[in-house]
């Protein structure tokens, strides 16, 4: 039987993971030295690696070693099998010290069954990700790579490289390149499967994939074939006890927390002035009884969404890549690479809220406004219809006095009878590259392609709501059942005073039937098939790409070593469109967020050089050289023509030492989806500062809050004005958009840092690099706290424009557009330390080894300027919540940041078995508002670990099994963003910490 051969080019990377298969795998190594320097290289490939060429992910040059000056860490085929035998690549990347978490397996709301990679938590969108050096497919709009996509099985390493490289690859390097490579010239049948499973017996996935390949004529050519299927169950939040209730961040001196949830309640809660007192109630604030009575709202009333959220997402993927080439001369060598991905993805959210502040696109402020009650309801107790008759006939407008209706400015109710939102996606993504390369004769090669990809999604959706039949449904009339006359008020002499009808004739015809929302279980199986709606959202997005490159790494030799060369262009088209139906572009549908349709595309041409010149080769100094990149683009659209640049030094005093570091100009190009996003909207936090004490009479934002709209009697009032601010009774609406006129980012990125790899201890290498990255014309949205912290903090009009509110002073509605508004700053540094012994005998066992490995990383600063020119800035080191990490470009709005994090791994075995410790580490962080106290104020630093054993006892197959979270560690909990506190989700951050608990895996591979 044969075992899969991999061609010489990729044996000297393939050293810089392990010293043999599983004996002594590190987290993340990190390229450094020389060849000869990397210790931990087998002697009997030396000669094969010094003979042969490679290209080290961050250069377009091959070269005769592994010297970088960018840090760049190397995830492994045997560190991902480590990794609890991940099937989707993700968990591995988010261990890395360098990668901030960001959309997972464990994203349900905001999420969609993504995954992305984070590099700096400067968001996906300014990390390119890439697959064998080209780029990959996107998909969707926001232009991101969804991991899910890369098999992991297929990969035989991992190339992270930090710190800009616009000038080598072009547009979203900002933070950095993560770059898959894919097995090459494989041979024989590889089988694989594996089966993870909590510890609750949930949270199961399982995985089979089969890799079958071939070489024809001696290596000259090879085909490929992998073919892979995934499927995740979903398990619920419900399924954890930290999952149960819904935190609520309650306030008051001190803050407490309790089991709530959201104001939006399935028996509706009203807010109408004057309503209290009439009923004997002491606040207005009142939610209804099941007999369509009134009492006093209290936190505890609020709805419990948090246990039918998911907490890991369902999944089904099917994949299949296929790849070939073949050398018909040195200088003719085609090559084709094809991949087909269907992925299956199901969101599930409590049922439709309904309220004052939901969108609705066809009313004139674009939220519903308030509701109108028809004060005679039978729906009504008898006490409530005199309080509304009352309201009604104390009304200062002749027009509406006593004509049987109230509006009731502030309401919130639920269909909790239409059952949970679901939304369903189905992503059928392919990509097709094919293209030509080879030797030419004097160390000129060359390399073109052009790649295709494209994505199409479709998104159908259950438990929406149609805003106009919900409005007609609650606006009721009687009817006479003999004459069929309409009025607002009772017939006399008539049973009940008539029949309850829609008012809207229209609508009558249409089906509506009358909706008693006043009560929990009150609504008719008719009302709520009347409410409910279907609705689909279609996406398109295509990237064509195509690119030529000339290099020379052995173009001239001035003694000190041979100069390379690199000369190319590329050009690139992205495409993209969301197709929403007409509830959802109309804005008539409540549940999922409507949105106007998105569609967009731009090109961009580019040329680009690079030349790498040594300047010492074991003369005075062992080596010093210097490498210089540079790139024009050429976008089609407002950014322009754009220039990109890096200079990247090694200077290596002695063989033990090498010193390395790099500065650049990187870029990053508009998305389709930032500049073409067609207006739509999202649930935001209560960012009113007129809820504070401050605002009432006599204090500083008095005057200010009424010049804002809000009412002095409201003010007056302490429980009507703190209510402004409680995001349990008031939840407003932030609409969202995009803007053509966006230009790039721009970014300047430095780094430096060092390598220790003494020749007097083998196996052994130290790393330590200090990072400056620094982006000005930040592509975001402004943000709502930040515009809450300009309009109340610093009273600027031009933010408090962007405020609307209802009669009651209420914030209804936040309008927060993409803008080049701002710029980011952040600096660290990081540390690796790997050490590989092969000692004569381990434990009686020959050709064993013991490995560590050691990757952490020092945020020494992440500064979030939201405006320039605004004395406004975040600094977020350390910290988490609403003012820090920006929900743009792939973030994850108040994601933690710790100042430090590592992941730490000891290894050792032969290789029949082996065995493997991981430590990950992250440290505590404090909320990001020092202004306002929150029940929880800190998170506590995390410590998981992981244990994982692998057999061989044949050459063919292999055995492997293992627990992630071996101490079962909880994670941190606080109540999210809208239940008042500065959370994500499922009362934590799930992207982040582990929230599935203590989990086994098993898995096995099978080769022929």
């Amino acid at each position: 039987m044969m075992k899969p051969v991999y061609r010489g080019r990729l044996l000297a990377s393939t050293l810089l993971i392990s010293c043999a298969a599983f004996a002594a795998p590190a987290a993340a190594q990190t390229v450094s030295g020389s060849a000869d320097d990397v210790s931990i290289a087998q002697d009997d490939a030396t000669e094969s690696q010094t003979s042969s060429e490679i290209v080290v992910t961050g250069s377009r040059l091959a070269r005769p070693d592994i010297e970088s000056a960018a840090p760049v860490a190397v995830v492994g085929a045997e560190e991902i099998a480590l990794q609890s035998g991940s099937a989707n690549i993700e968990n591995v990347l988010n261990d890395l010290p360098q990668v901030t978490a960001t959309t997972s397996s464990t994203s349900n709301n905001p999420g969609g069954g993504v995954a992305t990679v984070n590099l700096r938590a400067l968001g996906a969108s300014r990390t390119l990700t890439l697959v064998d050096g080209k780029r990959y497919v996107s998909y969707d709009v926001t232009q991101q790579v969804d991991l899910n996509t890369i098999p992991a099985a297929l990969v035989e390493r991992v190339d992270v490289v930090t710190g800009g490289r616009s000038a080598v690859y072009g547009s979203d390097a900002i933070a950095g390149v993560v770059n898959f490579i894919l097995k090459k010239d494989f041979q024989g049948i590889d089988l694989q499967s594996q089966y993870n499973v909590s510890e609750r017996g949930d949270a199961q996935i399982w995985d089979v994939n089969a890799t079958i390949g071939a070489n024809v004529e001696d290596g000259r050519g090879n085909a490929t074939v992998h073919v892979g299927y995934l499927k995740r169950s979903g398990t619920f939040a419900g399924a954890r006890d930290f999952g149960i209730n819904a935190l609520t961040n309650l306030g008051g001196n001190p803050p407490t927390i309790i089991n709530g949830g959201s104001g939006f309640v399935p028996q509706t809660r009203v807010v109408q002035p004057g309503l209290g007192a009439l009923l004997g109630f002491g606040t207005d604030s009142l939610d209804f009884n099941p007999d369509g009575s009134l009492g006093p709202y209290v936190p505890t009333d609020a709805y419990n969404f948090q246990p039918i959220n998911y907490l890991q997402v369902p999944q089904e993927r099917f994949l299949v890549s296929a790849q070939a080439h073949y050398e018909v001369t040195e200088a003719i060598v085609p090559y084709i690479s094809a991949q087909f991905i269907n992925n299956r993805v199901t969101q599930e959210l409590a049922p439709t809220p309904i309220g004052n502040t939901v969108a609705f696109g066809q009313s004139a402020n674009g939220v519903l406004g308030g509701l109108t009650v028809q004060t005679n309801s039978p729906f009504l107790a008898p006490s409530v219809r005199a309080a509304f008759q009352a309201l009604d006939a104390a009304e200062t407008n002749a027009a509406t006095r006593n004509n049987g209706y109230i509006t009731v400015p502030s309401f919130s109710s639920r269909t909790l009878a239409l059952g949970p939102r679901r939304g369903e996606d189905d992503r059928n993504a392919y990509r097709i590259m094919a293209g030509l390369r080879g030797d030419l004769g004097g160390g000129w090669s060359y390399d073109g392609s052009y790649m295709y990809a494209r994505t199409k999604n479709a998104q159908r959706q259950s438990g929406n709501v149609a805003l106009s039949n919900f409005l007609a449904a609650t606006n009721n009339s009687f009817q006479n059942p003999t004459t069929g006359a309409i009025s607002p008020f009772p017939f006399a002499d008539v049973p009940n005073g008539g029949v309850l009808v829609c008012t809207d004739p229209a609508a009558r015809a249409a089906g509506c039937v009358p909706a008693n929302i006043f009560g929990l279980n009150n609504i008719s199986p008719e009302a709520i098939e009347y409410l409910g709606i279907g609705a689909t959202n279609l996406q398109e997005y295509t990237t064509e790409h195509a690119i030529i490159a000339l290099t020379n790494p052995r173009l001239l030799d001035f003694g000190t070593g041979p100069v390379g060369l690199a000369i190319g262009g590329e050009w690139r088209r992205e495409a993209g469109s969301v197709t929403p139906d007409t509830f959802l572009a109309s804005g008539n549908v409540a549940g999922f967020n409507p949105g106007q349709p998105t569609a967009g595309a731009y090109t961009v041409k580019e040329a680009f050089a690079e030349v790498n010149i040594p300047l010492a080769n074991n003369t005075f100094v062992h080596l010093a050289e210097l490498n210089l990149a540079g790139r024009v683009s050429d976008y089609s659209n407002a950014p322009g023509t754009v220039y990109t640049y890096a200079i990247n030094g090694i200077f290596a005093p002695v063989r033990d030492l090498t010193l390395r570091g790099q500065y650049s100009r990187a870029i990053r190009g508009p998305s389709v989806n930032e500049l073409f996003l067609g207006n739509t909207v999202s649930a935001a936090v209560n960012i009113d500062g007129c809820g504070a004490a401050s605002a009432a009479p006599g204090g500083s934002l008095n005057a200010f809050c009424i010049a804002q709209g809000v009412p002095a009697a409201v003010l007056a009032d302490p429980v009507a004005r703190e209510a402004l601010s409680n995001p349990v009774i008031t939840a407003p609406t932030t609409f969202l958009g995009g803007n053509p006129n966006l230009r790039e980012e721009t970014a300047t990125t430095w780094t430096v840092g060092g390598v220790f790899a003494p020749t007097f201890l083998r196996g052994f290498t130290a790393t330590v690099d200090y990072y400056n990255i620094e982006i000005e014309d930040y592509i975001s949205r402004i943000g709502t706290a930040n515009i809450g912290a300009a309009c109340f903090e610093q009273q600027l009009q031009n933010f408090c424009s962007l405020l609307t509110r209802n009669s009651l002073g209420q914030l209804e509605r936040i309008n927060d557009l993409n803008a080049n508004s701002g710029g980011l700053k952040t600096t660290g540094i990081d540390v690796g330390v790997n050490y590989t012994h092969r000692p004569e005998s381990l434990f009686g066992i020959e050709g064993g080894s013991i490995g560590f490995s050691f990757q952490g990383s020092r945020l020494l600063s992440y500064d979030y300027t939201p405006v320039l020119g605004l004395d406004i800035v975040r600094e977020c080191a350390g910290r988490y919540g609403l003012f820090c990490t920006p929900a743009s470009a792939g973030n994850v709005a108040g994601v933690p940041l710790p100042k430090w994090r590592h992941n730490a791994r000891l290894s050792l075995g032969s290789e029949m078995a082996r065995a493997s410790l991981q430590w990950r580490y992250l440290g505590s962080v404090r909320d990001s508002q020092d202004a306002v106290i929150y029940a929880v104020e800190r998170l506590p630093e995390m410590n998981y670990f992981d244990l994982t054993f692998g057999f061989s006892p044949t050459e063919t197959f292999d055995l492997n099994f293992g627990v992630a979270n071996l101490t079962d560690k909880q994670p941190p909990l606080l109540p999210g963003s809208q239940s008042g506190g500065s959370g994500e989700q499922n009362n934590t951050f799930p992207s982040v910490y582990d929230v599935i608990g203590r989990s086994f895996f098993v898995s096995t591979r099978v080769r022929f």
